[in-house]
């Protein structure tokens, strides 16, 4: 039931799917270990800290979010739990596959998160909605490994509530259709509100004074549109018609650029020595200076923040900034390591313990729209924006850090590690980004 998007009528009823990936980090995992299946695994945040993706098997045993390792443990020997530190290259390839699966079956989507997306679904091109939800189920699966949940509803509102119980309720199978759906409202009673997308904590606790404690509730209210207005304002009434099947929300065609970029990590252990902080520092702004880059734009503005042990003293100060400003915005990374050394020392202070550094870009536009000062010796021109259009090409085709720059710790051998480097222990190969890593079979 495979249709060429090609076939598509500009001029057609649309429905809105939304699409999420079940356990997302777990089973990337598992999709390049199949030993895994069935087996309660936990992904650890940055050093290996605290849990923050957890599969099923790993949530019936009533792991927390959040738990600590440490902490943890001997449960996770006891109870057999796999932990694998958070392998972010694999999963962001992992999630690129699924979405360009995803244009293969729609035009139309909008990627809404490193594992959701919407789509839209002409109701005069596909006869039978629920089917093709299973179609594009089975189609992710057999392309990517990875299993999915579809719902689909007139709005992107009760398409997300949709998938919220295909996942939640196996009698689905993962595909769940909405539209003209006698059992919707059935669904909305045992909704809580909370669950409603755009409805928080706050609005839920304000909206419970009113006796509205479930999707069904919220969606009553659509014939009294001045109380919508009066006490959740129009974001709240376009809820209430999106849950009345009236969709006032279309997809956005890409996802907005970053305001900022903020590149914060923790140290592998705490650090004293200045050049050690610096060479962290560049590393956090060369890879700030790539996302700028690869959104199309240039930076006003950097901070560094250089983060100590506020449970030391915690009467005396523990963070430390710095600010500069450029005369013309600039995606250069020498340029900006070079302020971002300058920055350091500047807040440095010897005999300090720091834990942590980040760094801010600020003040972002558009590369296009930048007025050039021919005067400025920081100006970023056009052999500099070719240099890093190439680096960026060779780390891109080759994997990350191919090309790379001296601040960043290029003098060191390959068995030698950074202090400041995060513990990753438990972390999995980058079976799709790194050549060196490719799963290969091995001879009989």
């Amino acid at each position: 039931m495979i249709i060429e998007p090609g076939s598509f009528n500009t001029r057609r009823s649309i429905a809105y799917a939304m699409i999420d990936c079940n356990n997302f980090y777990a089973s990337c995992e598992r999709v390049f270990n199949p030993a895994l299946q069935g087996k309660p695994i936990v992904i650890l945040s940055n050093n290996d800290g605290c849990v923050i993706a957890r599969s099923e098997e790993a949530k019936k045993l009533e792991i927390p979010m959040g738990a600590p390792e440490f902490k943890y443990r001997t449960f996770f020997n006891q109870n057999n739990v796999v932990v694998r530190s958070s392998n972010y290259p694999l999963y962001g390839d992992m999630s690129r596959r699924v979405m360009e699966t995803l244009l293969h079956l729609t035009h139309d989507i909008e990627v809404y998160s490193i594992d959701e997306a919407f789509a839209e679904l002409s109701t005069n091109t596909y006869s039978d909605l629920a089917e093709y939800g299973k179609v594009i189920k089975e189609t992710v699966y057999r392309w990517t490994g990875l299993s999915v949940s579809v719902g689909i509803a007139p709005s992107k509102t009760l398409s997300k509530i949709a998938n919220e119980t295909a996942k939640r309720n196996l009698s689905y199978n993962g595909v769940l259709n909405l539209c003209d759906n006698p059992g919707t409202n059935h669904i909305l009673k045992n909704m809580p509100l909370q669950k409603v997308w755009g409805i928080g904590h706050r609005l839920t606790v304000r909206l419970n004074r009113f006796e509205i404690k479930t999707a069904y509730d919220l969606k009553q209210k659509v014939d009294n549109k001045r109380w919508v207005r009066k006490h959740l304002n129009v974001t709240g009434l376009r809820t209430v018609l999106e849950l009345n099947g009236l969709p006032c929300m279309k997809l956005s065609e890409a996802l907005e650029s970053r305001k900022g970029i903020l590149t914060s990590r923790m140290f592998g252990k705490p650090l004293y020595d200045l050049k050690e902080i610096e060479e962290a520092v560049s590393t956090y702004i060369s890879r700030g200076a790539e996302k700028l880059r690869a959104q199309g734009s240039v930076a006003t503005n950097l901070q560094v923040m250089l983060i100590g042990d506020k449970f030391k003293d915690p009467k005396s100060k523990y963070k430390y900034g710095a600010y500069t400003s450029f005369k013309v915005p600039t995606a250069h990374t020498p340029t900006l390591i070079h302020a971002g050394k300058r920055l350091t020392r500047s807040v440095y202070h010897p005999n300090t313990k720091y834990k942590k550094a980040a760094i801010m870009l600020t003040g972002l536009v558009p590369h296009s729209e930048v007025q050039m000062d021919l005067f400025d010796p920081e100006l970023y021109t056009q052999q500099q924006f070719q240099l890093m259009e190439c680096i960026d090409q060779i780390n891109t085709k080759h994997g990350r850090n191919t090309a790379t720059f001296a601040a960043t710790g290029l003098h060191r051998n390959n068995q030698q590690e950074a202090s400041w480097k995060m513990n990753q222990n438990f972390l999995s190969k980058r079976y799709t980004t790194e050549w060196k890593e490719i799963m290969v079979a091995k001879a009989k």
